[in-house]
């Protein structure tokens, strides 16, 4: 988990993209397929829901990296839905981290050498849970050799990707994986 330092820093970086900013997840997809074009094809045509899930999950986890133990589950069951659902890779990951610390660099008026530093410690830590998530796909069952994806299995508990956002309250939100602030 990053230290309080380390998630200052990559807060004060996000302060000023709104919750579900368009224009972070624009920046982001248009940086990762511009650098691994190959991954265009696991997306639909209209990518703009996607982006709005993508901004809405990357800000909710920004803003809850001080509830460690809470944001390492919600992490791993994104990592795996992105595995079974996306086909997503280990080899995915280095790609996105550098799409997504070129985004913010790109959107955030504040933003300085140390806040780059933080962010890619920060997504060191958010891609080790993925990928702890994303191996239960291929972790044989205990009644099998086939993947945990069987019947055997319970399906990920759902993500803040199955519903559109709702209105910020200060009682929990269902379209994030967090309480809401």
């Amino acid at each position: 988990m990053p230290d309080r330092e380390i998630i200052d820093l990559v807060r004060q970086s996000a302060v000023d993209i709104p919750q579900g900013s368009a224009r972070l997840a624009k920046c982001f997809y248009d940086n990762l397929f511009t650098m691994v074009p190959e991954v265009r094809a696991m997306f639909s045509d209209d990518i703009k829901p996607q982006q709005q899930r993508m901004a809405d999950a990357l800000l909710a986890v920004v803003q809850h990296l001080d509830e460690p133990g809470e944001v390492a589950d919600y992490l791993q069951r994104l990592g795996l839905q992105h595995r079974l659902e996306l086909g997503v890779t280990p080899e995915h990951y280095p790609h996105v981290g550098r799409a997504l610390v070129r985004a913010v660099s790109e959107i955030s008026p504040t933003w300085s050498s140390s806040m780059s530093s933080a962010w890619v410690l920060v997504y060191q830590w958010i891609t080790a849970n993925m990928l702890a998530g994303a191996e239960q796909a291929d972790a044989p069952s205990p009644n099998s050799s086939a993947p945990s994806a069987s019947p055997n299995h319970a399906p990920p508990r759902p993500s803040p990707y199955s519903t559109p956002p709702a209105p910020s309250t200060s009682a929990p939100n269902p379209s994030t994986p967090f309480r809401a602030r």
